[in-house]
């Protein structure tokens, strides 16, 4: 099967199995799926929507539910880059009549959908090949012995496997060790079976660890791992978690586009895409080729880390790497509408700190070059972390220790910083540390403190994904 999870080389399954272990019990299977007659026809309308009010949508706004909206057009902002490793860069406007008013800085969260490939894959392996659009629902078993067992909220009342498959499941997912001990008792092999129970004991801790924890190996790789695993759909119904929406940060001004359009970046990897990413990919493939296409989504809930006409006169000390500069491409485009459409008045400051891996890849750099000759971006620091002399966002801020500080410092500035919450977002805060040292001559520990205080004021603001 395809998987979406860092390549594992070849893992040879017999050598984690370990003489003596004693397996964790496995999870219980409390649901079953009953057939009709009928048939389902298949549709890309995400199955999610008919599931009623008793499914939530994380951080969705008050008054607001996922619907299907149109995607106008699709631009190639980065080509992909083996050589640099650079991924290729999207931009989809996306049609919003009438749906919510935003300020630069919201968000949106998508609905994805599996591959349809991975799907048709998944079909085989669970043998519902002939059954995969017949109308089917989930009930609790007769027999059912968890008195708290309940049919997923995220599953729809009738539905069909490919629907169940396609929209409903993360078929990804991350497996648990009593998840791989049940897996265990739908395997064949037994070099498969016994792999599957001894990866779930406690004496197997290591070796959980090295290959789930660090390498990633997920439930996809299970599969392609144990070729007689064939789990059952209910099963997975009741114990794989729901395919949840991913969160886009809009990076246009409603000044500049209008109110009924919205933008969105994503990238995407070359080889094992995202589940999201490779669904927005497709469809932005379709729209190149001119035919109609939609994505669901959903305004979420608005926070601080937004751009208003309040902002106008205060200053921003922006941060970001990569595609994290989506969010202050409509700040700045929105400052630019404000100063065009109001009369004179005090203007904020705005800095730029910019990373990306060649200048090539730095979104909409002309765009850039444009407001920092006007009054719309003051300062403009950007740097490469491929090539020659690699240098990372931190390093600029470092640079500018006494300036940068002596702004943060001001009543009226905010710093925002956008970039990947695993690793990145914690060497930028390391660097405003080693900053708040230089300038303010204060110990690590002192100036630590002091950015955890500018974080409580509202002063450090941070959107950041894992």
């Amino acid at each position: 099967m395809t998987s979406e999870s860092p390549s594992l080389g070849n893992i040879d399954i017999e050598a984690y199995i370990l003489n003596e272990y004693i397996p964790a019990k496995p999870l219980d299977g409390n649901l079953e799926v009953h057939f009709s007659d009928s048939e389902l026809a298949p549709t890309e309308a995400c199955a999610q929507l008919r599931c009623g009010e008793l499914l939530k949508f994380p951080f969705v706004r008050p008054g607001c539910q996922p619907r299907a909206v149109a995607i106008r057009k699709s631009d190639v902002l980065v080509p992909d880059d083996e050589a640099t490793a650079t991924k290729r860069v999207v931009e989809l406007t996306l049609d919003s009549p009438d749906l919510f008013e935003f300020q630069p800085g919201d968000t949106i969260a998508v609905l994805p959908s599996n591959d349809g490939k991975l799907v048709d894959e998944f079909l085989d392996r669970l043998e519902l090949v002939s059954k995969a659009d017949t109308m089917c629902s989930v009930k609790l078993a007769l027999k059912c012995a968890k008195k708290s067992a309940k049919v997923p909220a995220h599953i729809p009342q009738t539905t069909s496997p490919r629907e169940i498959l396609t929209h409903c499941l993360a078929l990804n997912a991350v497996p648990q060790k009593q998840f791989l001990s049940a897996l265990a008792g739908f395997t064949d092999n037994e070099k498969e079976r016994s792999f599957l129970a001894c990866l779930s004991s406690k004496q197997a801790a290591s070796s959980y660890s090295e290959l789930v924890l660090e390498r990633g190996l997920r439930f996809l790789n299970i599969l392609e791992l144990c070729a007689t695993c064939r789990p059952s759909l209910a099963f997975l119904v009741e114990h794989l978690p729901r395919l949840l929406p991913r969160p886009y940060s809009l990076s246009n001004s409603p000044l500049a586009s209008g109110p009924q359009e919205l933008q969105i970046i994503y990238s995407i990897l070359k080889y094992k895409p995202g589940v999201t990413t490779s669904m927005l990919e497709s469809k932005a493939q379709k729209v190149e080729n001119g035919e109609p296409t939609e994505v669901v989504i959903y305004p979420r809930l608005s926070n601080n880390f937004r751009y208003t006409e309040d902002d106008l006169s205060s200053n921003q000390i922006l941060i970001a790497v990569g595609t994290g500069v989506a969010p202050f491409l409509g700040f700045l485009s929105h400052k630019e509408q404000l100063i065009s459409q109001q009369s004179p008045r005090e203007i904020g400051k705005t800095w730029l700190y910019l990373s990306a891996k060649t200048t090539r890849a730095t979104l909409n750099l002309d765009q850039l070059l444009v407001w920092q000759l006007t009054s719309v971006l003051e300062r403009l620091r950007m740097c490469q972390s491929r090539g020659e002399s690699p240098c990372y966002v931190q390093q600029l801020l470092e640079e500018d220790s006494e300036e940068l500080v002596a702004l943060l410092l001001q009543p009226n500035t905010v710093l925002y910083v956008c970039a990947d919450g695993a690793k990145i977002s914690q060497s930028i805060a390391g660097g405003l540390i080693k900053c708040l040292q230089t300038a303010l001559q204060l110990s690590e520990e002192e100036a630590a403190q002091k950015l955890k205080e500018l974080r409580a004021q509202g002063k450090y603001r941070e959107d950041v994904w894992l």
